[in-house]
């Protein structure tokens, strides 16, 4: 499985750590107290996870959220703006669009919405930064 993180990663795991998945139409009522939430994508086209993303760091939740499911490189930035930590990809996914169709998708997404730019004030200095109170 590939793993797409907010600080720009792209790479190969034996193993990722996915906690307490969730279908992405099933939004908790309730903030989870686990450390790490994967939201299950039932198909590229369905985007209820980005709004049970949204939602649950409306609600207070500062763990680590991982988007799983049948996603492609175009939808990397839309999930990490919906409050997501990581995407995580299967193998199939990467051969089919390609690893630098996903590369290129990670280092454009992290380039704009999580390195501070010069002049920025507030939470513009960085998503990642303000989501996470750093």
């Amino acid at each position: 499985m590939w793993l797409l993180d907010a600080e720009g990663g792209f790479a190969h795991h034996d193993t990722v750590e996915l906690g307490l998945e969730i279908a992405g139409e099933d939004v908790p009522d309730t903030i989870p107290a686990e450390p790490v939430v994967t939201i299950r994508f039932g198909g590229y086209a369905d985007g209820r996870g980005y709004s049970t993303a949204n939602r649950l760091r409306a609600m207070g939740y500062r763990g680590r959220l991982v988007a799983v499911g049948p996603l492609v490189p175009d939808q990397a930035r839309h999930a990490f703006q919906s409050g997501f930590d990581a995407v995580a990809v299967d193998d199939a996914a990467v051969t089919r669009q390609g690893e630098s169709a996903w590369a290129n998708a990670m280092s454009l997404t992290v380039r704009e919405l999580y390195m501070p730019r010069r002049g920025s004030r507030g939470p513009e200095h960085g998503i990642w930064a303000a989501r996470h109170g750093q």
